[in-house]
């Protein structure tokens, strides 16, 4: 009975350990939506402009890997046509360590497909995250410009 009551608590503990590991997730890992674009001058953000409302981009981390999806609108003065495909990206893995995110990109549409095959060492941010907003700031140039994407979690 002792051995019945003792393997049956190591298999209750076991399965609670494994539970648990399957529910803690990365910060990043979830669904984010692009809000905006915080400007840098001087290394300091100055400016966070909204993202227009006929653009999307939406970015999706798993435990692993990261793809992206970027549509918008270019209508054709002349035809009426919109110009804009949109176009997506994946990373066949990612690094976030010390609010630093390294995405090795390996594939995507259109032009992404041909600047990503140029990436051989990954893509690196700089990130600052909160539990449902993130930004990603690109290098800033030796004055101290550039710009950050800032998201926000939808899932």
């Amino acid at each position: 009975m002792k051995k019945t009551i003792f393997l049956s608590l190591i298999t209750i503990v076991i399965f609670s350990c494994q539970q648990q590991k399957a529910h803690e997730k990365g910060l990043l890992e979830g669904v984010w939506e692009r809000i905006g674009t915080i400007n840098y001058e001087n290394f300091k953000p100055f400016d966070t402009t909204s993202m227009d409302e006929k653009f999307s981009q939406i970015k999706i981390f798993t435990k692993s890997k990261m793809m992206f999806i970027t549509n918008g609108e270019d209508i054709d003065s002349i035809t009426g046509e919109d110009k804009f495909r949109g176009y997506a990206g994946y990373a066949k893995s990612y690094d976030f360590k010390n609010n630093i995110l390294t995405e090795y990109v390996s594939g995507g549409t259109d032009m992404f497909e041909e600047w990503a095959k140029k990436q051989i060492n990954g893509v690196t941010f700089e990130v600052n995250i909160s539990e449902n907003n993130y930004s990603q700031r690109f290098n800033l140039d030796s004055t101290g410009r550039g710009r950050s994407e800032l998201y926000k979690r939808i899932e």
